[in-house]
């Protein structure tokens, strides 16, 4: 993952400042930096309850929910705060450091919620289908957007359209454990020749040498929605974030508004 170097070091010195003794690591699967918290310490998101926190840098690639959310899900299980810290570039800075309260922010880690059900955002997992396949659609990956859509008293609908039209209609969030292949118009296999089959109504209609072929041939994988209730422990926090860049000085973001830490 690339990280620029003097974003991850002002999260140190922040955390090193507020009373952390700080681990950075170089090990590409876990937080680039780790601060635990000495016996006068000053807590990240509550001055009064410091916890453990994660450093997160970020770069204008990967400031967007699907790279947000599942760091900020790893920090709350593992019972952390988590700090990210985005460039100071003169032209992105301060839009970096809203788009992250944007998503982190209320609705927490939802693109809408409003009276006719939730928007999600896209993950970067895929959508996996009962018979072993993956769904795809013919659509722009861009455009996909999963909701819900309540039809009576009971749970909403899980639909995912593009723009007004409706693509795949599953019954509910927790549907998409074990997806059925017939809610999908197209999915996609690897053959044993290594090529991959996009399928429709049980034919193969078009065959790539691989997934970014089969991108640009408009046959996107379908995004796995972020639901929060999937990703996060029962009863989580979910305001223990805050959001800073190295031209701010110790100003950081909470869900509580912007000030000086420590």
């Amino acid at each position: 993952m690339l990280i620029y170097p003097s974003v991850r070091d002002h999260g140190v010195s922040l955390c090193e400042r507020a009373g952390y003794d700080v681990a950075v690591r170089d090990d590409s699967g876990r937080p680039p930096a780790l601060a635990t918290p000495n016996n006068d310490a000053v807590g990240l998101v509550d001055a009064t309850d410091p916890r453990p926190i994660a450093v997160e840098p970020l770069t204008e690639a990967n400031v967007g929910p699907d790279g947000l959310i599942p760091r900020f899900v790893d920090a709350v299980r593992e019972g952390r705060d988590c700090l990210f810290v985005v460039p100071s570039t003169e032209a992105m800075g301060t839009t970096l450091t809203q788009m992250v309260a944007t998503v982190l922010g209320e609705p927490t880690c939802l693109a809408a919620d409003g009276p006719d059900g939730r928007q999600f955002y896209n993950g970067p997992d895929r959508v996996p289908l009962s018979d072993g396949t993956y769904a795809c659609a013919r659509a722009p990956a861009d455009d996909l957007q999963w909701r819900e859509v309540k039809v009576d008293q009971g749970r909403p609908r899980l639909e995912l359209g593009v723009g007004t039209e409706v693509v795949a209609v599953l019954k509910h969030v927790d549907s998409l454990a074990d997806a059925g292949r017939h809610a999908f118009q197209h999915a996609y296999r690897r053959a044993d020749n290594g090529q991959f089959e996009v399928t429709a109504g049980g034919d193969v209609v078009e065959r790539f040498p691989g997934p970014t072929a089969m991108r640009r041939g408009g046959y996107p994988p379908v995004p796995m929605p972020l639901v929060p209730e999937h990703l996060f422990p029962e009863d989580a926090a979910h305001s223990r974030w805050a959001v800073c860049q190295p031209d701010g000085g110790t100003d950081v973001l909470t869900a509580d508004g912007l000030s000086a830490w420590a």
